[in-house]
């Protein structure tokens, strides 16, 4: 199946549209914020999917997900093209969304804590590299012959479809004691899995969330200006902008998985977050002097940094939830946390490259050329107030005794 996504990935797709599809700044934000903003739908998928099955409604997700791809390889190249580009990748992103927060479910129940992240990272892993394969061999195909686009897109459409089969058959243990737990709750507690009072009834909950949105408006809003810098500015050709932009992070969550996995098996996610956010900072000030320099070296450098941090990220953005839900509220948990990161993929994109470019989006507005190159700047400001949260955060609930490594 990833054979499939991996095509769908903002880093491949935005620069698919800026080069061949000669598509404005807006769009580029709108392909890129779509992975983020689509999670809006998550609470959705979550509310539809109390007390059933989780793999025939994944399954049906992802068959409406490859008829996005099949659009994509229709796709004319033309503004009308451009239009259908856009709306395809929204709207598999909206349904990868529900695959994402089902997903999870199902690797929750399967896996012991002690052992979760270490399988979940092989998954995780085995993904990354079939992205890694697809969109690289993608861009050296592109860059020869820019109309075989649509070519890449039915091959991967193939290749999704032995994947939906292969899934149709996953099993999840315990699955019907879930489906009994979810309807009673839904039942007996009259919207104790509303969003607003688990938020209220759980505020270490609710300051990880409130931290972890911080740190991804920081991310978030550098991704846009990132692929139109490379681009477009320097004017970087396939291979180099999607190596920068989506293969390093993807290779990197790769070769790293396993070793982040370990970790998190043995210690909270608080304590995990703390860590990771430091280093994330230093990957940025090494982008931003990447971009005032325009070097591609160093934004290249600097884009390793911050993705080898985001690998264990990805971890963390799966499973870290599970260090605070009960059980048989893993569901919404995971709901409100993929929510949450839908809200912040709504505007920070937008924001970003607004700032970046000035606030209409083309070049400036009268008597402001926007931050340019500083923005990487305030992103970092912005990962260190994260990163001081998470360890304030750490340091209260182990007070409190309720940070315990998972290992013991």
């Amino acid at each position: 199946m990833p054979l499939a996504t991996g095509l769908l990935e903002g880093g491949f797709v935005a620069v698919l549209a800026a080069k061949a599809f000669d598509a404005q700044p807006w769009m580029i934000a709108v392909i890129s914020a779509a992975s983020m903003f689509g999670n809006l739908s998550s609470f959705f998928w979550n509310q539809l999917a109390v007390g059933r099955p989780k793999v025939p409604l994944v399954t049906v997700l992802q068959c409406l997900v490859l008829v996005c791809v099949a659009a994509i390889a229709l796709s004319p190249r033309s503004l009308a093209g451009s239009w259908i580009l856009v709306g395809a990748v929204v709207l598999s992103r909206l349904l990868i969304a529900g695959i994402i927060t089902l997903r999870s479910i199902a690797w929750s129940l399967n896996y012991d804590r002690s052992l979760r992240a270490r399988i979940t990272g092989r998954l995780q892993a085995t993904t990354s590299l079939m992205i890694v394969t697809t969109t690289g061999l993608g861009s050296l195909l592109l860059d020869s012959h820019p109309e075989s686009f649509r070519w890449l897109y039915a091959a991967g459409l193939l290749a999704g479809v032995v994947g939906v089969w292969a899934f149709s058959g996953v099993s999840v243990q315990g699955e019907k004691r879930l489906q009994v737990m979810e309807r009673r709750t839904g039942r007996d507690s009259a919207g104790r899995n509303d969003f607003i009072a688990i938020l209220r009834a759980d505020p270490h909950y609710a300051r990880y969330q409130w931290f972890q949105f911080i740190s991804g408006l920081a991310a978030m809003m550098l991704e846009p200006p990132l692929v139109y810098l490379i681009s477009k500015q320097i004017g970087a050709n396939y291979a180099t902008s999607i190596a920068i932009v989506l293969i390093i992070p993807f290779l990197l969550n790769f070769t790293t998985m396993h070793w982040w996995a370990r970790y998190f098996d043995q210690v909270h996610v608080t304590e995990f977050r703390v860590r990771q956010n430091a280093l994330w900072v230093v990957g940025t000030l090494v982008m931003f002097w990447g971009a005032f320099s325009l070097s591609l070296v160093w934004l290249a450098l600097g884009r390793f940094l911050t993705s080898l941090v985001n690998a264990g990220g990805t971890l963390a953005w799966q499973l870290g939830h599970n260090d605070f839900a009960p059980k048989e509220q893993l569901s919404a948990y995971m709901g409100i946390h993929v929510t949450l990161t839908g809200v912040r993929g709504a505007f920070a994109p937008f924001v970003g490259m607004a700032l970046y470019l000035g606030w209409d989006a083309k070049g400036h507005v009268p008597g402001s050329t926007g931050l340019g190159v500083w923005l990487f700047m305030l992103s970092a400001g912005l990962g260190v107030i994260a990163w001081r949260g998470f360890a304030r955060l750490q340091r209260d609930m182990h007070k409190l005794g309720l940070v315990e490594r998972p290992g013991r």
